[in-house]
């Protein structure tokens, strides 16, 4: 395929990262599934089911759904071309608030792991990662000791892949729009639950201290590290960024992070991991903002074509393909 070539609006990377939530529309009909998991919750998956015996898991990012405009138009692209879909919500994230005490976090493997040992019926599987979902995913791929057999290929679109470095970069004030909706959407979730569940987390976190976050950064440090078990938020970014991992990674996989991202510092660009790891491929477009790639025509996009094109013919020679 071409390069991204954006016209000139969408060269502002504001722009380009914001234009699809605010003015895309996509049409698609998802078939909805609870399931159980092992620790007595439950996760919405969402299907679009062609009949065929491959599989598109699609994980979104930081507060998104299976609603999100790069969820949907990645399921209607591949669905169109006999690919199943399934749409994972995180815990908490399909309008309903989950059982336990945690909802998700940008390193916890267990719910993906679960998915993809459940669904084990096909013959392929492909999982695509947007951000939050992206260190996600690239995270699995590198902690995971033993992959299944059907687990044949994987793309990370706009990985945080150094937590402390995008975090730090969040607070920049070009980036404050990104971090003030982030927080505004985790604070109403977390105080929700809360309500629900009163004194849930008093023995976890200081509320007090809780109502006074301004940054997700804080957010890390008074909430998630210690409802997770981590000291700080900076033991909590460590442990789960996923350029620590990426050597591990034994499936070709395909990362693709634009440049002009606003919510990615320098360092989230895992330039010599992906030179060490001959089934990664790294692309640095110049252009494409945060999960951006816009256009004015509603679909597709340029990165949909290109992650299809990616997976497809990996899919279809998986018992040939080495790596280059």
């Amino acid at each position: 395929m071409t390069d991204y070539t954006p016209s000139f609006i969408f060269k502002n990377r504001h722009i380009n990262t914001c234009f699809p939530t605010l003015f895309r529309k996509i049409e698609i009909e998802y078939e909805r599934e609870r399931i159980e998991t092992p620790d007595n919750d439950f996760l919405d998956l969402d299907w679009v089911k062609t009949g065929s015996d491959k599989l598109l898991i699609l994980c979104h990012g930081l507060e998104g759904s299976s609603n999100s405009k790069y969820i949907k138009g990645m399921a209607k692209y591949f669905s169109e071309r006999n690919w199943d879909i399934l749409a994972m919500n995180y815990r908490g994230c399909s309008e309903e608030i989950n059982k336990q005490p945690y909802f998700y976090n940008s390193g916890c493997t267990k719910d993906l792991t679960f998915i993809v040992e459940k669904y084990n019926k096909y013959s392929t599987i492909g999982i695509v990662g947007f951000s939050l979902g992206a260190n996600l995913i690239l995270r699995y791929l590198g902690t995971c000791e033993h992959y299944p057999k059907n687990l044949a290929v994987a793309t990370a679109v706009s990985p945080p892949c150094n937590l402390l470095c995008s975090a730090e970069k969040m607070k920049a004030s070009a980036s404050l729009i990104y971090q003030n909706q982030f927080l505004k959407s985790l604070k109403e979730k977390v105080i929700r639950k809360n309500k629900l569940y009163p004194g849930i987390y008093k023995n976890l976190i200081d509320l007090n201290k809780f109502q006074k976050i301004k940054t997700l950064m804080e957010f890390d440090e008074i909430f998630t590290a210690p409802l997770y078990g981590y000291s700080s938020s900076y033991e909590y970014y460590e442990k789960n960024s996923s350029i620590h991992t990426l050597k591990n990674i034994k499936i070709p996989t395909y990362i693709l992070m634009p440049l002009d991202d606003p919510i990615m510092g320098s360092d989230c660009y895992p330039y010599k991991e992906s030179e060490n790891n001959s089934y990664i491929q790294l692309e640095t477009p110049e252009f494409g903002g945060h999960i951006g790639f816009s256009q004015l025509e509603d679909f597709p996009y340029w990165h949909e074509q290109k992650i299809y094109d990616y997976i497809n013919k990996i899919s279809e020679n998986k018992k040939t393909w080495v790596p280059s």
